[in-house]
Order: structure tokens, then C-alpha cells, then sequence
């Protein structure tokens, strides 16, 4: 199996991340832009999905190499 050098997962991870921000984005600060009420739960899974994206891109970088 082929190993991802350093800037190969560099790349993932940072693709990862800029997943977790558009999730964020487009459920968190689009409630804001719509000027509707609030939905609790996508505020959660917009939260939540940024969370995740940003350790799912944590792990790439520091076990990636592996």
C-alpha cells in the first residue's frame, strides 16, 4: 500500500476542513443570513459537523503517515 507523503495529507486534510466550514456555513450562518427563526437542530449538526471535519482532519495529519 502507498504511503501519502506530508503534503499529500497536508491537502486532504485541508479539503476536509473546508468541508466542515461550508457544513458550517450553511447551516449555522445561513439561519442568520435568512433573518428566520432558529433551528436548534441545525445549528447542532452545523456545530457539529465542523467538529467533526476539523478531527477527522487532526487524525489525517498526525496518523496519516502510519
Amino acid at each position: 500500500m502507498k504511503k501519502l507523503s506530508g503534503d499529500q495529507r497536508g491537502r486532504i486534510a485541508e479539503k476536509v476542513m473546508e468541508w466542515g466550514n461550508l457544513v458550517f456555513a450553511g447551516l449555522v450562518i445561513g439561519q442568520f443570513v435568512a433573518g428566520n427563526e432558529i433551528n436548534l437542530l441545525l445549528f447542532v449538526l452545523g456545530a457539529c459537523g465542523i467538529i467533526i471535519a476539523y478531527c477527522i482532519a487532526l487524525l489525517i495529519m498526525l496518523r496519516g503517515g502510519r
